[in-house]
C-alpha cells in the first residue's frame, strides 16, 4: 500500500513538472517570437525620404505602392501607410506606402496667340487636355493660333479637366 501511495505521489509530481515544463517553453517561445516585432511608427504626413530612412532602421521593408493627389497632404509626403501605425509587425514585414502627389488643383495658362501644338504641349505639361477645338476667320489673328480659351487663363481647375479653345482660321479673303 506503502508503495502505491509513494508511487501516486510521484506520479502526481512528475505531471505537475510537466505542466511547468510546458507552460516555462511556451512562455519563452512567446517572448522569443515578440523579441522579433516592432511596433509601426506612424509616417503618415512626414516627407516620403525620411518615412523611408526610418522604416528601414526599423528593420522594416518599406515600399511605395502609389501615388495619389490630395488637397491636404503636401507633395512628396506620406498619405497612407499599411498596416496602420501601432500595429506589431515582424522585422522584415513589407509597409506598403502611398505617396501624394499634392493639390490637382492648377492655374490654367494663357493660350492666346499660340499655335495649336504649342497650346496643347502647354496644357499637356500642366496636367490638362486639351478640349473641344472650334475655328473662326479672324482678321487679328494668323491661321492656327489660338485666339480664346474656356475656361479663362488664371481660373483653377482639376488636373486632367479639359479646356476649349478657339482656332483661328486666318483672314477670310485667304481662303481659296
Amino acid at each position: 500500500m506503502n508503495l502505491l501511495r509513494l508511487l501516486g505521489k510521484g506520479l502526481a509530481w512528475a505531471l505537475i513538472l510537466t505542466a511547468v515544463a510546458v507552460v516555462t517553453g511556451a512562455i519563452t517561445m512567446w517572448l522569443a517570437a515578440e523579441k522579433d516585432k516592432v511596433q509601426l511608427p506612424r509616417v503618415i504626413g512626414m516627407d516620403a525620404t525620411t518615412a523611408l530612412v526610418l522604416l528601414h532602421q526599423q528593420g522594416l521593408q518599406p515600399k511605395v505602392s502609389g501615388r495619389e493627389y490630395s488637397e491636404e497632404v503636401p507633395q512628396d509626403a506620406i498619405l497612407f501607410q499599411r498596416p496602420a501605425s501601432g500595429s506589431w509587425v515582424r522585422k522584415n514585414s513589407e509597409v506598403r506606402l502611398v505617396v501624394s502627389q499634392g493639390s490637382d488643383a492648377v492655374a490654367l495658362p494663357s493660350l492666346a496667340g499660340l499655335p495649336l501644338s504649342e497650346a496643347t504641349a502647354l496644357l499637356h505639361a500642366s496636367g490638362i487636355t486639351l478640349g473641344r477645338v472650334a475655328q473662326v476667320h479672324s482678321s487679328e489673328r494668323p491661321k492656327g493660333e489660338v485666339i480664346a480659351q474656356d475656361p479663362e487663363a488664371g481660373t483653377v481647375v482639376r488636373r486632367g479637366s479639359p479646356v476649349a479653345v478657339l482656332l483661328s482660321l486666318g483672314q477670310l479673303d485667304d481662303v481659296q
